[in-house]
């Protein structure tokens, strides 16, 4: 039976997700349901092939239609939804996991009893299978709420919490970027235990087709969360 549910929001990845899926099967613990959720990709996006090819009964497939919504906020809201276990994390379907990603989390859940945990990452050049530290201002670290109010530091692939917590707390799919930072910020005013596992938890791959390397938008979300946060504060 899964211990864990991997939420995988996926969009025109059919070049990169059967690395993502490998390194999941890949994993020390091998007891972990993974629920990949396709945003609307093109007709000559061929992701469901890719992952049908693997033949795995613990890799699920699902397609977002209209009525469920589009963006990565519904996709993943759409994917807690059908998890069938009470820890939910998240990776991204062009992200990397170590092989020890869901042993280390499931062990801190166990031990340290959170609500909530998140890890360290190594940013991944795929040309030069180069790996280097997360920059300095965005360095993961133990939580210190004041610190995250001014710099979203926990990168949401690492990420596990209980679906009990998201059901109630879902993701704002109005954010067209920064919904992680928007959820985060929404658990930690309400006193949820957040707990950093100092350790490698997935290789961020860099590339252009990257979310965050995408033409910078006109309205900045990141910054809506900030200002939401001290509207909050100043009641």
């Amino acid at each position: 039976m899964a211990k864990i549910s991997i939420v995988t929001p996926t969009r025109d990845r059919d070049d990169l997700i059967s690395e993502t899926i490998e390194s999941v099967i890949k994993q020390t613990e091998k007891d972990w349901q993974m629920i990949i959720v396709d945003d609307h990709s093109s007709a000559e996006d061929e992701t469901e092939k890719v992952i049908k090819s693997f033949a795995d009964e613990r890799i699920q497939y699902f397609k977002l239609t209209d009525e469920n919504g589009k963006g990565i906020a519904a996709a993943r809201n759409f994917g807690i939804m059908l998890a069938e276990t009470e820890l939910v994390t998240f990776l991204d379907s062009d992200d990397i996991c170590y092989p020890e990603r869901i042993e280390l989390t499931l062990k801190a859940f166990s031990e340290k009893k959170p609500d909530l945990t998140y890890g360290n990452l190594k940013r991944w050049d795929p040309q030069t299978n180069e790996e280097t530290n997360q920059l300095p201002q965005f360095q993961p670290g133990e939580f210190d709420f004041k610190r995250f109010s001014e710099v979203d530091y926990i990168p949401m692939g690492t990420v596990t919490t209980k679906r009990s917590i998201l059901l109630e707390y879902p993701f704002n799919s109005f954010f067209r970027r920064a919904e992680d930072y928007d959820l985060l910020m929404r658990l930690a005013k309400r006193g949820y235990k957040f707990h950093y596992i100092d350790h490698p938890l997935i290789k961020y791959r860099r590339h252009e087709g990257s979310i965050t390397k995408e033409k910078k938008m006109l309205f900045n979300y990141g910054r809506m969360v900030k200002n939401n946060y001290q509207v909050v504060k100043d009641e």
